[in-house]
C-alpha cells in the first residue's frame, strides 16, 4: 500500500522439538498501530455502521471486485491509536494483504471518525487507476455526507465514485 514493504515474510525459528514460523518484525510505520482483525470486506471497529449498512456495502464491494478484480476493503477504526493516518493505512493493507499478490491491485478505506481522518490507500498495481489527486476528490466527494453524521451514505458515494474512477464496467 504505497509502502516498499508490502508483505510480511514468516521467519522460521528453531527450537527444540522442530520449526516454529514467527512473524517477521514489522516495518517502522506500523508502530502504534494495534492488532485489528480483518472481518471481511467491511471491518467496523468504530462501530459507525449498522448490520445492515455493513451488509449492504460488503454487497457493493464484492461487485465491484466481481467485476475487476480490484480487492477493496473498508475498515473503520475508533482511534489511530498516535499514527498517522498514512502510517495507519498502510500497516493496515499490508498486514491484511489486500488485493492480489503477484498484481498488488488492493485498495483500502480508512476512516477515523473521533479523529475526523479518511484516507484511500491502493496497492503500487492501483496507482495509475486512483492516483493521489483522483481518491483526494473520492474523499472531497465522501466528506459532506460524514460531516452529516451519514457513514454509511459517504462511504457509498465513495466506492461508486471509486469504481467511477477505475472503469467498473456498469
Amino acid at each position: 500500500m504505497r509502502r516498499t514493504a508490502l508483505a510480511l515474510p514468516l521467519a522460521i525459528l528453531l527450537v527444540a522439538g522442530g520449526c516454529k514460523e514467527v512473524p517477521a518484525p514489522e516495518a517502522a510505520y506500523c508502530v502504534g498501530v494495534p492488532q485489528i482483525a480483518l472481518q471481511g470486506r467491511v471491518t467496523d471497529a468504530a462501530a459507525i455502521l449498522n448490520d445492515e449498512e455493513e451488509a449492504r456495502l460488503a454487497q457493493r464491494l464484492a461487485r465491484y471486485e466481481a467485476r475487476t478484480s480490484h480487492q477493496t476493503v473498508v475498515a473503520t477504526v475508533a482511534t489511530l491509536n498516535g499514527a498517522t493516518v498514512e502510517d495507519f493505512s498502510t500497516c493496515l493493507g499490508n498486514r491484511w494483504g489486500i488485493g492480489r499478490k503477484d498484481h498488488d491491485d488492493g485498495i483500502l478505506i480508512l476512516v477515523a471518525p473521533n479523529e475526523r481522518r479518511v484516507r484511500i490507500a491502493t496497492g503500487t498495481g492501483m496507482e495509475k487507476l486512483l492516483p493521489d489527486e483522483r481518491a483526494k476528490a473520492v474523499i472531497d466527494a465522501m466528506t459532506p455526507r460524514f460531516q452529516a453524521g451519514d457513514y454509511a451514505g459517504g462511504l457509498t458515494v465513495g466506492i461508486d465514485a471509486i469504481a467511477a474512477q477505475t472503469g467498473e464496467p456498469q
